[in-house]
């Protein structure tokens, strides 16, 4: 039971790291690499609030992950905006350079070696006999209201309507007079949010380093793969069910394998189901 607590946590935060991932990719048509180093961003951000400026963990995830969609907006209208008509590959591989230069950014500024957030995960409670402890409650629940908050958000609002019909039809949603633009720059804040968010917490469970985005891009690349590129709600799900795979994992195989359990989950599943486990695409062509 003890790792399932884990795995529900490896899954809630990647969860909330690969849906913004994925809504990029549904309304903006590309694969955008640089995501991983949003989390990376994301979390030297928030050790620089907490330890230099003394902010409490909340506040500095909170100005991390503002600070982060912000950065992804500037980044979408600088570079991506651009070169828009030239196509999904010229996009895909200026995502790659980004992710380069953001990351040779974060070593230039950080330093190359791994620091600590001074945070601790506080009081344990012990549950059905497993033990628990306040700072993994507290990352699963934020997970879950920012899921939450996502879909009201999608669901309720006249914005998130408008990111809804962008994704679905493009071309449909510009002539009934919705501003792409200003879709895709609400798109590209939320995506950015969620990564920060989830970098920070990644930095609080282990280590912040500048190797964190391209450690944790090949993972949000596989959940994304594995629910669905499509899909916004079944990425969730996935990350959440490759997250306990992981983890779970542990009790028959060493850690250093966990990101080869996730992989070995994403082949099995591409063979089987090649557009992923809940692929809108593939349902609407059985339809």
């Amino acid at each position: 039971m003890q790792y399932l607590i884990f795995g529900l946590v490896t899954g809630s935060i990647l969860a909330m790291a690969t849906v913004g991932f994925s809504m990029v990719r549904q309304t903006e048509g590309f694969l955008n690499i640089a995501h991983g180093q949003f989390l990376a961003l994301a979390a030297f951000l928030g050790l620089l609030a907490c330890r230099d400026l003394g902010l409490p963990v909340w506040a500095a995830a909170l100005f991390a992950a503002i600070t982060t969609g912000a950065v992804a907006v500037i980044l979408s209208i600088v570079i991506f905006e651009p070169i828009r008509q030239k196509g999904a590959l010229v996009q895909l591989f200026s995502s790659v350079g980004v992710a380069y230069v953001v990351y040779g950014t974060l070593v230039m500024v950080f330093g190359a070696n791994l620091q600590n957030y001074p945070v601790t995960f506080g009081a344990s409670y012990r549950v059905l006999g497993v033990e628990v402890s306040f700072g993994e409650i507290a990352i699963i629940a934020t997970a879950a209201v920012s899921i939450l908050a996502l879909h009201l958000f999608l669901t309720k609002t006249s914005a998130g309507v408008s990111i809804r019909a962008v994704a679905g039809n493009p071309d449909l949603a510009r002539v009934r007079g919705i501003s792409t633009r200003s879709v895709s720059y609400q798109v590209w804040f939320v995506a950015g949010f969620l990564a920060g968010l989830a970098g920070v917490m990644i930095g609080i469970i282990g280590a912040v380093g500048p190797e964190l985005g391209w450690q944790n891009i090949i993972l949000i690349l596989a959940a994304a793969v594995l629910g669905g590129l499509g899909s916004t709600y079944g990425v969730i799900v996935a990350s959440l069910m490759l997250g306990l795979a992981m983890d779970l994992s542990s009790l028959l195989i060493p850690t250093s394998y966990r990101t080869v359990v996730a992989f070995v989950a994403l082949i099995i599943v591409l063979l089987v189901r090649p557009s992923g486990l809940f692929s809108v695409r593939q349902r609407k062509q059985a339809a």
